[in-house]
């Protein structure tokens, strides 16, 4: 990768007002109440009894804001990357959200294998689903990487333990909804938002805006190829003869 320059911060200002929400006034204070929420409850979480747990999914908002922050200095490293667009898009995802959301979401304890590496592999089918989800929505929507923070965000709010935040909701456990809710949220956003940031000048452009219905399939789409690629992965490596250690 030729002439990089090194990582050079942009600063939060600018991070907000080029890929952060709207600049209605109003918007801005949903987006500031949202983050206060956040840290209530990263707050509330390593006072708990887990709390040693708890710093690796927190870890994941430090990630995305990094990110942000630095990411003139990465988009500028996947430009100097001689690869078609859709394959740095299932790379980079991938690092994003089979590497270093699914190992700091889980403290680094396997739930699919105790062994870190072959955790992962079990993982590639499902995460790629989610991806080309995610590539075939960029391609009939114009998307900003913080609507696809909030959107994947709340599909995980919605699906993460058969459905535990709308049960709780439904059992009255409003407090500790309130609190699981937002790190729900940027846990599964820093699996795919990230990428959205990386490429934002190398996806396509698609005049389409993205209404109630384009959210309703931003949510379904990737939800319904995560489960898909999860399915196919692991018949491919039981034809392919993969020994996975146990």
């Amino acid at each position: 990768m030729e002439n990089i320059k090194p990582i050079q911060p942009t600063g939060a200002v600018s991070t907000v007002a080029n890929l952060g929400p709207s600049s209605d006034r109003s918007i801005q204070i949903v987006f500031g109440l949202f983050w206060l929420w956040y840290v209530i409850s990263a707050i509330a979480f390593l006072r708990g009894p887990d709390w040693l747990s708890a710093f690796g999914p927190i870890s994941l908002s430090l990630i995305w804001w990094a990110v942000l922050w630095f990411r003139k200095t990465l988009q500028q490293w996947s430009r100097a990357l001689s690869l078609p667009v859709w394959l740095k898009f299932l790379l980079i995802g991938l690092v994003f959200s089979d590497v270093i959301m699914e190992n700091l979401a889980i403290s680094f304890k396997g739930d699919l294998h105790p062994n870190l590496f072959w955790n992962s592999v079990l993982w590639l089918g499902a995460y790629a689903g989610v991806l080309l989800g995610w590539w075939l929505m960029a391609h009939f929507y114009a998307l900003t990487p913080w609507q696809v923070f909030f959107i994947y965000g709340l599909k995980g709010v919605i699906v993460e333990q058969d459905f535990m935040v709308p049960l709780m909701i439904w059992k009255k456990q409003l407090l500790m909804a309130f609190l699981v809710i937002p790190y729900l949220m940027v846990v599964y956003a820093a699996a795919v938002a990230p990428v959205f940031v990386l490429l934002q000048d190398e996806l396509p452009k698609p005049q389409r805006r993205l209404g109630w219905i384009g959210m309703a399939l931003a949510i379904l789409l990737p939800m319904v190829l995560f489960y898909a690629g999860a399915f196919i992965w692991f018949k491919a490596v039981s034809l392919l003869g993969l020994k996975v250690p146990v």
